[in-house]
């Protein structure tokens, strides 16, 4: 699913570019603890979902009080500047909620959405 939201994201209006869902130094940490531990390492991902179903480990059925469970999504884009950075940001979490809400309607489903560049 992550990479189909990245495609989704890329081929919308005022996105330029998809950065890695983690900063830098997170994603830093997190492929040394990979190394460290299994040693191989593992690409950094555009697009991170948890919570919600068996694909994501982090089940939180109890976020909604209704036992359905909650998904976020998280993600970091480059604008290309043909649009406002705030509403291209507001556009692609709209995209994301409506893409997994019609995957996974029984979840509840909060999209994050970081601006990291502007008009690049």
């Amino acid at each position: 699913m992550e990479e189909e939201i990245r495609q989704l994201v890329l081929s919308m209006d005022g996105v330029a570019t998809v950065y890695a869902a983690d900063p830098l130094w997170l994603t830093t940490v997190k492929r040394l603890g990979l190394l460290l531990e299994q040693g191989t390492e593992e690409l950094a991902h555009f697009v991170v979902c948890s919570g919600g179903i068996e694909e994501f480990p982090l089940v939180d059925t109890t976020a909604t009080g209704d036992g359905t469970g909650a998904l976020t999504i998280r993600t970091r884009i480059g604008t290309d500047g043909s649009l406002p950075a705030p509403a291209t940001a507001r556009a692609v979490a709209d995209a994301i909620r409506v893409f997994a809400t019609e995957n996974y309607p029984f979840l509840s489903v909060k999209a994050i959405v970081e601006v990291s560049t502007i008009g690049v």
